[in-house]
């Protein structure tokens, strides 16, 4: 099972706009079902403050909120845990995550019914099953990426290689493996040949990185990202834009067209209504809300993600590409693979990397 989600669809949403008509119906909510509140996983700021905002306009029960703690897998291992009464409602993920949840039987099916307004979103950004039922809400597409701060960057960044430069000694900001579902190994096993099905000329890339001296820390959430860049406790990283928008104090040059060997790593992120949900018609309905075009707009104002709803508006020039450019820069991995390999990842990452830092 694998997510349909490929360079076509990147494009046709990217230049999609207008072209489906908006709706603002939802559907209907009893009134027995108001006083319940709403179990939501999000993630740290921005997601939250711009879900707690989105749900105080919704206003149609309370909400409860729960913040990720890590990477989006680490709510995988609680969901399973508790299952099948997890205390949780909605929880917001990204593609991989998607696909572990679907291949667990935790995600509930979705249709225009539950969501009209994902008539506005381009079919094939939507998770599916193995029988093609919809799994998931999309809200944003967005890329995994390098980036830097010129400002405190001893040097100028142009290709992969340049990560290894004795200049950068502390420099660099390195994603514990939960966090990216390790797409910053995954990029430096492909600047040396490899890929996700093969990882060793990444980890013997990400093992001279850490002899060398270059990485700074290592951040294992959202925070430590925000934190050690707008402190210039370190000036290079690996992240998503969602993060990066929550990069306030410092200016950043983002690599995603700047050589062959840096690639940006395509995802879609959104909503998933747990099939154990006893509020699934307030989850679907609170998800509705927040994909209209109003709504979508502001994820993009508050978030940084490209918003998926087509007839948003949004300008973020570094993840729009030419097919040209999709060619040469962007990389859509095989998400399910991933989140089958990341505890080995994580394993690894402890046994052969951690003691040279």
């Amino acid at each position: 099972m694998s997510i349909k989600f490929t360079r076509r669809d990147l494009l046709k949403s990217a230049a999609a706009g207008g072209t489906v008509a908006a709706t603002s119906s939802f559907p209907f909510i009893n009134s027995a079902y108001a006083a319940d509140p709403l179990s939501v996983v999000d993630w740290g700021p921005p997601w939250i403050d711009h879900a707690k905002k989105t749900g105080e306009a919704w206003g149609k029960a309370d909400i409860n909120w729960t913040l990720h703690s890590g990477g989006a897998a680490s709510i995988l291992p609680k969901i399973k845990a508790a299952w099948p009464n997890p205390p949780y409602d909605l929880v917001d993920n990204w593609s991989p995550v998607f696909l572990s949840m679907v291949r667990e039987g935790w995600a509930e099916t979705v249709t225009l019914d539950d969501c009209p307004n994902l008539a506005n979103v381009p079919e094939g950004l939507i998770t599916k099953d193995a029988d093609g039922n919809w799994k998931n809400i999309p809200r944003g597409t967005a890329g995994v990426f390098f980036t830097y701060a010129p400002e405190n960057c001893p040097i100028e960044i142009k290709s992969i290689d340049d990560l290894l430069d004795p200049a950068l000694k502390g420099q660099i900001l390195w994603p514990n493996p939960t966090l990216n579902t390790n797409l910053q190994v995954v990029a430096l096993a492909k600047a040396r040949g490899g890929d996700e099905y093969n990882m060793e000329p990444g980890w013997e890339f990400l093992k001279e990185l850490a002899a060398s001296g270059n990485i700074g820390r290592v951040s294992a959430n959202t925070s430590d990202v925000i934190t050690s860049l707008e402190t210039a406790e370190t000036s290079v990283t690996f992240v998503d834009q969602g993060t990066l928008s929550g990069v306030k104090g410092t200016e950043l040059i983002h690599l995603t067209k700047t050589d062959p060997t840096l690639k940006t790593f395509v995802f879609v992120s959104g909503w998933c209504v747990l099939s154990s949900s006893k509020n699934k018609e307030l989850a679907f309905d609170y998800a509705n809300f927040t994909i209209s075009k109003e709504n979508s707009e502001l994820y993009y104002r508050d978030v940084g993600e490209v918003p998926v709803n087509v007839n948003a508006e949004h300008d973020i020039q570094h993840l729009r590409f030419s097919p040209e450019e999709t060619d040469a820069y962007v990389v859509i991995p095989d998400w399910d693979h991933l989140g089958v390999e990341l505890d080995n990842w994580n394993k690894r990452f402890e046994k052969d990397i951690v003691p040279l830092l």
